[in-house]
């Protein structure tokens, strides 16, 4: 898999930055990522950035759905990623790829951040500073995803898939009503509802490494997530 990576602002980076490359499997929703390839080059030099990714062609379903994102770090925080979607044509001769790189937002809340924040699958591991435990075999994790191309966050509460409009402005981050199906979980509903109830109240974010709190309008600690990608098998 090839391509260009292209800054579309204006920067001389240090020299101890990293360029990353990572193509994906995402044909599947509601659960991680897959890594299908990465490219890594360090030090990164300047950008535009030729991007050459090996991969096994034999993980290219007909139907599958596959991107590239793209990041260049400096001591594991943000300073340039890819935004939106980058599909990857499914015709082996077209698999060819320009990625835009743009600037990270000067807030503190992202200032710390290796991922960005949206696309990135983000499982919930806390609530209220309490641990989720994780679920069983064959259901699904309760994750959040926010979408880049517009303000809609969609993700799955461990029973039911959810979506919900979101407002992010600086570090302030609101989401709107919570809309899901409606399948009955006896194991996972309560767990669900907290979960539904507690991005309704969020106003506020930070992003740790692969960490990301969001918190209340007091600035209590609400519910706490970790990025998530699955390694090829």
């Amino acid at each position: 898999m090839t391509g260009v990576a292209i800054s579309r602002d204006r920067v001389v980076l240090p020299p101890e930055a990293v360029f990353e490359a990572t193509l994906l499997d995402v044909s599947q929703p509601e659960a991680p990522p897959v890594v299908l390839g990465r490219q890594r080059r360090e030090p990164a030099g300047q950008p535009p950035y030729a991007v050459h990714i090996p991969y096994p062609s034999a993980r290219f379903a007909p139907k599958g759905r596959y991107e590239v994102r793209a990041t260049v770090t400096l001591e594991g925080r943000i300073l340039l990623a890819s935004e939106g979607r980058h599909p990857v044509p499914q015709d082996a001769a077209y698999r060819h790829v320009n990625v835009p790189l743009r600037r990270q937002l000067p807030f503190a809340a992202v200032a710390d951040a290796s991922v960005p924040l949206t696309l990135t699958y983000w499982r919930l591991v806390t609530m209220d500073d309490e641990a989720v435990p994780r679920p069983t075999e064959g259901h699904t994790l309760p994750h959040l995803v926010l979408q880049a191309d517009e303000a809609r966050a969609t993700g799955a509460g461990g029973c039911n898939r959810f979506l919900t409009d979101y407002n992010l402005n600086g570090a302030q981050l609101f989401f709107g009503r919570v809309v899901s199906n409606i399948a009955l979980c006896l194991d996972r509903g309560a767990l669900e509802g907290r979960f539904f109830t507690a991005l309704e109240g969020v106003a506020s974010y930070r992003q740790q490494g692969t960490h990301l709190l969001l918190r209340d309008a007091q600035g209590k600690p609400l519910l706490g997530f970790e990025a998530a990608e699955t390694p090829l098998q």
